[in-house]
């Protein structure tokens, strides 16, 4: 778990969805098969997936965990994701990382879908607004912490097992206003409605409304989230000015937009502006500056992009392997956002540089480097074995107990904090800042690793894991209606279908069973066909 390490500023770029593409894949140039580390680095989220319905997805060794989150507050707050190495829900990086997730959706769709990972994306991003959306109850409640970090870390074992209290700590409220994390979860409710408004509309909808009333939460009473100390923010007007951008985006109502203008003033954002971070959970204003610049076509912010894509490229530590090192503690998360940065960025530009960037990066990331290894977990012959992380441990021991043993279980596609400023990783569980793997450090990497399998990737595919402790996601025998995996389609899927459309949470469904229309949504008009099946056994 990463304690606090606020990012500092403020982030950079630019891209949009409108022009086409130009650069052809050089296939001589493909050091790695990037379409196969995008597919695990998506799969990831499986492993921090946490509810009832944990042991739904591709990994054997997950099932239903936490189940009673909010009962102390009398809620149904189960759902979301684990933090990292440990089990807590906390506000900002979970909803950074479902915005940024969001984002690379929008940008490369495209890609999600010729490589088969757009079901696999969208259930993701779903189960992160399902989320925002139970604990959301009124216009001017929202509750964005499950668990005590410093409780949460007495215990080493699966989630499963957990038996440790997980209070429900914070809330958004007027008088306890949070918001960035307001802000931050606007702009990814709204991302949700763009990106599945062509799959169930009315979800869509709901996902916007929540958004634009959250925003106002934020905006009306100002002030900043609590983690306990773990994730300290250092300013709310990025957060407030990434959810004014998307909910522009989602509703053309330039009142947004005079508000994210407004936020950046306020910020004191002007031609002179430097910006020399990246994207990460504690500042979006590297998205907010792709954003703007891509609406308003405003030189100002173009400059700030291009100026952040110079800094990286000829002013950040670069360590003799050639990594961009710009900071020590979970490292790579950073590389991998300003990767995908440089990439958006690239869709409108063509600026070499900005492609030389992320290729570099990403190539070392996965392999081209003074180990020989690649820094994602389950990629390549050689990836780190020890990753910081109590599920994949496989192990329920005293957390205070020295950590020998590799992981028992593979944690495909997460991507670990990475080496040091000399190249060197250290294979040790207990060392968190290089070793530890979270939401957030595989956010950006899931939409640079898109990005660049947007145009290198053409020719690749998804290779297929033989591991036992992985479901075969290429040869299922999903039995539409047969929601309860038994063979068979009776009263007992009607029962389950109900509970579902209800927006309950329902433990052990296959939601690959429950399009039984086939029309790319899950609604009355299935459960209508499921009854008609039934009565015709």
């Amino acid at each position: 778990m990463k304690k606090l390490v606020a990012c500092l500023t403020m982030v950079l770029l630019l891209g949009t969805q409108i022009k086409p593409l130009t650069i052809t894949a050089d296939t001589n140039d493909q050091k790695h098969n990037y379409v196969d580390a995008f597919s695990k680095s998506i799969m990831f989220y499986e492993a921090n997936w946490c509810g009832a319905d944990a042991g739904n997805n591709r990994l054997k060794w997950r099932s239903g965990c936490h189940e009673n989150d909010g009962k102390d507050v009398g809620l149904d707050l189960t759902g979301g994701f684990h933090d990292a190495g440990d089990h807590v829900k906390f506000g900002l990086p979970q909803a950074y990382s479902a915005s940024t997730l969001g984002w690379a959706y929008y940008e490369f769709k495209d890609t999600f879908v010729k490589k088969g990972q757009d079901k696999y994306m969208l259930n993701i991003l779903k189960h992160f607004t399902d989320y925002f959306l139970k604990c959301y109850p009124d216009n001017n409640t929202f509750y964005y912490q499950c668990g005590d970090g410093n409780t949460d870390h007495s215990y080493w074992g699966p989630p499963e097992l957990q038996t440790t209290s997980r209070p429900t700590l914070y809330k958004a409220t007027p008088s306890t206003p949070a918001s960035d994390v307001c802000g931050n979860t606007a702009a990814a409710l709204a991302l949700m409605y763009i990106n599945y408004k062509d799959v169930d509309s009315a979800y869509a909808n709901k996902c916007l409304t929540a958004a634009e009333n959250l925003y106002n939460l934020g905006k009306n009473y100002k002030g900043m989230s609590q983690s306990g100390g773990f994730y300290t923010s250092s300013g709310y007007l990025d957060d407030l000015s990434w959810g004014a951008i998307w909910l522009y985006e989602a509703t053309n109502n330039n009142n947004y937009l005079s508000d994210a203008q407004s936020f950046l003033q306020s910020a004191n954002i002007n031609e002179y502006y430097q910006y020399n971070w990246t994207h990460c959970w504690d500042d979006v204003l590297g998205g907010v500056f792709v954003k703007m610049a891509q609406i308003t076509g405003d030189a100002k912010y173009k400059n700030i992009v291009k100026g952040n894509i110079d800094y990286w490229t000829n002013s950040v530590t670069t360590t003799p392997g050639g990594l961009k090192f710009r900071t020590g503690w979970g490292t790579l998360r950073y590389t991998a956002a300003e990767c995908m940065l440089a990439l958006v960025y690239y869709k409108t530009s063509n600026d070499s540089e900005a492609m030389n960037l992320a290729k570099s990066q990403i190539d070392y990331i996965l392999g081209t480097n003074p180990q020989g290894m690649s820094y994602e977990v389950g990629f390549g012959s050689k990836y780190p074995k020890y990753p910081h992380h109590r599920a994949a441990s496989g192990r329920n021991e005293s957390a205070g107990e020295k950590k020998t043993e590799p992981e028992k279980h593979i944690l495909y596609g997460a991507l670990v904090g990475g080496p040091d400023q000399n190249d060197s990783y250290i294979e040790n569980i207990e060392e968190y800042q290089h070793s530890e793997v979270a939401i957030d450090y595989n956010a950006g990497f899931v939409g640079a690793l898109a990005g660049i399998s947007n145009y290198f990737g053409q020719n690749q595919s998804v290779e297929k894991i033989n591991d036992p402790d992985v479901k075969d996601s290429n040869t299922t025998n999903t039995i539409l209606g047969d929601l309860n995996d038994d063979g068979v389609v009776n009263g007992r899927d009607i029962v389950m279908m109900r509970q579902y459309l209800a927006g309950k949470t329902v433990s052990g469904i296959d939601k690959n069973a429950l399009d039984i229309n086939g029309d790319g949504a899950v609604n009355g008009r299935d459960l209508m066909e499921l009854i008609k099946k039934v009565s015709n056994n």
